[in-house]
């Protein structure tokens, strides 16, 4: 599957269920509000898939902190642990119940370079550890109080490893 159809089908899913949601599962970001959950996508990098737990804290109906710890799936002989902070500023509309926001944050990504020792055929691997800036932005769908979805895509600029995020959500607000 390519991006271009990754894509294309987040977008299916996302209006499938903005059609399919009523105006009283709206629930606005409030202080204090958090939120936890899984999510998934592709890795520019290694063109490969991606898999993370995100959670949310909000200290106001504009600003959140969400910090992430997430897997990048190995191709190409490139796999990576990632974890990092990133700081929402949220934009309701639609009654309070999507909200776009852009996002700026840190990372720490450890990626792993596995390669094959020529004289024994043993798989040898090395890591090389970057910090990188995040930017990007997101929207997600309340479809109850409790329920929230999310679409994402950032970048992370780092030192010979700059890497373009795209991910989907969902996660329990509580």
């Amino acid at each position: 599957m390519t991006i271009r159809h990754t894509l294309r089908f987040c977008l299916f899913l996302t209006l499938t269920i903005l059609a399919a949601v009523s105006d009283d599962a709206y629930a606005a970001v409030r202080r204090g509000q958090k939120s936890f959950g899984p999510s998934v996508g592709y890795v520019s990098r290694n063109r490969s898939a991606y898999a993370s737990l995100n959670f949310e804290y909000a200290f106001s109906s504009h600003v959140r902190i969400a910090p992430e710890v997430g897997v990048i799936f190995r191709n190409r002989d490139l796999d990576g642990l990632n974890a990092g902070v990133n700081v929402h500023f949220p934009i309701s509309f639609s009654s309070g119940r999507m909200a776009v926001y852009p996002l700026v944050g840190l990372n720490l990504t450890s990626w792993g370079r596995h390669g094959r020792n020529e004289a024994d055929d043993k798989d040898v691997t090395t890591h090389t550890s970057r910090m990188g800036l995040n930017m990007g932005a997101g929207l997600e769908l309340d479809c109850t109080s409790s329920l929230r979805l999310r679409l994402e895509g950032r970048y992370s600029l780092m030192e010979h490893y700059p890497t373009a995020f795209a991910t989907v959500g969902i996660a329990y607000v509580f």
